[in-house]
């Protein structure tokens, strides 16, 4: 059913996002081979979602001797700061810009956001159980918003397992009250997760 409703939303979203298509199509009303043709998201990895050249590693090493000043256990204010503002720039990390508006599946675990009729319609894709609400959250990068298509939500039972997620990648994150997405998924099929 979710696979039939993804086809005709692509197909509608192929339809119309072709202006030069739609021209040539308005008198018969017929879709071209083109236009019929329905390219399969790419599987994509958590990794994939931060730029090549990003390396977090870079960051921690530029505070390596502050960081050399504390025991590992201190949890004075200067020390406390010093990891505070070295969080901040790892949260911040850059988002990938080559996905923008590209046709992805990712799979990952929900963050719950919104509910309707019991069932999970906005949430955070997070790649690991327990993101944002039991542990801080992932960076922006590792973090995707979620709009579930026409209402179609996920039970709140099941939402502890990990799911694929399909649908067009947007760079537009959201800040909301669990933590902060670099990515958006609108109108998102959402699938049991299979190995």
């Amino acid at each position: 059913m979710l696979k039939l409703l993804f086809v005709s939303i692509t197909l509608l979203l192929t339809g119309c996002s072709d202006n030069e298509g739609s021209k040539n199509n308005s008198s018969t009303n017929t879709l071209t081979k083109e236009e019929m043709e329905i390219e399969a998201p790419v599987q994509v990895e958590w990794n994939d979602l931060v730029p090549a050249e990003y390396q977090s590693e870079k960051i921690v090493a530029k505070y390596k001797d502050q960081l050399d000043k504390f025991e590992a256990e201190d949890y004075s204010p200067e020390a406390e700061a010093l990891y505070k503002k070295i969080n901040d720039e790892l949260n911040n990390a850059p988002i990938n810009k080559t996905l923008d508006n590209k046709h992805i599946s990712l799979p990952g675990f929900i963050a719950p956001l919104s509910q309707h009729n019991g069932l999970i319609t906005e949430f955070l894709l997070v790649p690991y159980f327990g993101a944002c609400i039991h542990v801080p959250p992932p960076p922006i990068n590792q973090t995707v918003f979620v709009k579930v298509a026409d209402n179609n939500g996920i039970k709140i039972d099941d939402s502890y397992g990990a799911f694929w997620v399909s649908g067009s990648i947007l760079l537009d994150g959201k800040t909301t009250d669990i933590g902060a997405a670099g990515y958006h998924i609108k109108n998102a099929v959402i699938e049991p997760y299979d190995e």
